[in-house]
């Protein structure tokens, strides 16, 4: 994923900004970078929402592949386990 905001997540503000969404930690930070000029706090306000939007994707993402990778070796270490265990080693001895 780049840098740039993808048109999912800016559908996904604008979605927010339609219900009546707003994060008031954002918006605030918003209001206070445009001086309390409510216009343009509203355009920060989208340009920070995308932003930490996309952040919360990559992390889902990272957590998600974080996931499957550590299913993958429990499974592969569980096959070999079993097969460890169904042998009989003491013949492999003889």
């Amino acid at each position: 994923m780049t840098d740039a905001t993808s048109d999912l997540i800016r559908a996904m503000v604008l979605r927010e900004l339609e219900a009546g969404v707003r994060h008031d930690a954002l918006w605030l930070q918003a209001l206070s970078a445009q001086k309390l000029d409510p216009s343009k706090a509203r355009t920060h306000y989208i340009t920070l929402r995308c932003q930490a939007l996309q952040a919360d994707v990559k992390g889902l993402l990272v957590k998600q592949i974080r996931g499957a990778v550590v299913a993958d070796a429990s499974r592969k270490n569980k096959g070999l386990a079993d097969f460890l265990s169904q042998k009989d080693l003491t013949k492999a001895k003889r």
